[in-house]
Formats: structure tokens, sequence, C-alpha cells
């Protein structure tokens, strides 16, 4: 997850407003965005629509 928001920075507030703050947690250090999504239990497709909307999802 850290590398991730390193390389779209658009996803930390994403998460944020669902209120995940993965830019301060220490777990984002080996935490994958699978992890996150089955931790709290995200729809991953409409997740990934949000970044595309944002023109962040490479």
């Amino acid at each position: 997850m850290a590398q991730l928001i390193r390389e779209n920075p658009q996803l930390a507030g994403i998460l944020r407003n669902r209120g995940i703050d993965c830019g301060s947690c220490l777990a984002s250090q080996v935490d994958t965005l699978a992890d996150v999504v089955r931790t709290y239990n995200l729809d991953l497709g409409e997740l990934l629509l949000e970044l595309e909307r944002l023109g962040t999802a490479g």
C-alpha cells in the first residue's frame, strides 16, 4: 500500500473518505490493496472506478 499510495497519491484521499488512513498506518508497508479491500469490506470494482475517474489508475 505504501508504494501504491506514493504512485497514486489520490488513493490516500479516496481511502480516507472511507475512514481508512493508510498513509499513517505502519501496516501499509506490508499490506496490499487486496488486504485493505478484504479487511475493510470494500468493493474493489468501485474503488478502481473512482481511481480511474481521477486519472490515477495505471
